[in-house]
């Protein structure tokens, strides 16, 4: 297969990856039990100034992208600077997914756990792809890079700690503007643990079908 037919392919496949997390993310907030740490600061933010989430994950995406660029300084690839890009298009597939799944609403706590154990499954499948298509780190995950990087740690050893740092932050901003506690609860802590053990569960049966669906 043509060189430029297979980039192009990749490519494809990381935009797929990209609105797959996107979709897993806007089910964490329809679930309404606390949605992931990728998503917590834009949530509740989202709350505050009333703008769409995505509108408020683009924002947070950019932050990121400075701290990783003040951080890094020489060291941050210019390739990483198509996380502007990467950012903006989640961003847009956040809003569209909420869009195409307002009609979930579950209305019993055993229906929001499905809601949310359906959202880590997703989630956890468009990080594979994403993973296995080595274009671009989605700013988030970008950020965790530069910390890991910065501290001289392993990327699995910090990602935790960031993740809690996320949860922690919307924690403060919630309480601060909101006066009460929003998109951080039971779900919020059972995302950060099982989507990473999902991602290796697939990683180990799928991941051998994923990279052939990238090469051939």
């Amino acid at each position: 297969m043509n060189v430029n037919v297979k980039k192009f392919k990749r490519y494809i496949i990381y935009l797929i990856s990209l609105f797959i997390i996107a979709l897993g993310a806007s089910l964490s907030i329809k679930a309404n039990l606390g949605t992931s740490p990728l998503i917590c600061i834009p949530y509740v933010s989202s709350l505050i100034t009333n703008l769409s989430v995505g509108t408020t994950s683009f924002i947070f995406s950019i932050i990121l992208i400075a701290i990783q660029i003040i951080l890094l300084r020489e060291g941050f690839e210019k390739r990483q600077f198509l996380q502007i890009v990467i950012g903006t298009i989640f961003s847009v597939f956040i809003d569209f997914s909420l869009m195409l799944i307002n009609f979930i609403n579950p209305a019993d706590y055993v229906s929001q756990v499905v809601v949310l154990l359906m959202s880590c499954v997703v989630m956890a499948f468009g990080v594979l792809l994403e993973v296995k298509t080595e274009v671009v780190f989605i700013p988030g995950d970008g950020f965790i890079v530069a910390i890991s990087k910065t501290l001289k740690k392993e990327f699995g050893k910090v990602k935790p700690y960031c993740d809690v740092s996320f949860v922690v932050t919307a924690v403060v901003l919630s309480i601060i503007f909101l006066g009460y506690l929003a998109g951080v609860r039971e779900g919020t802590v059972l995302s950060a643990f099982i989507i990473g053990p999902i991602v290796r569960i697939f990683k180990k049966y799928f991941g051998d079908y994923v990279d052939n669906l990238i090469e051939v």
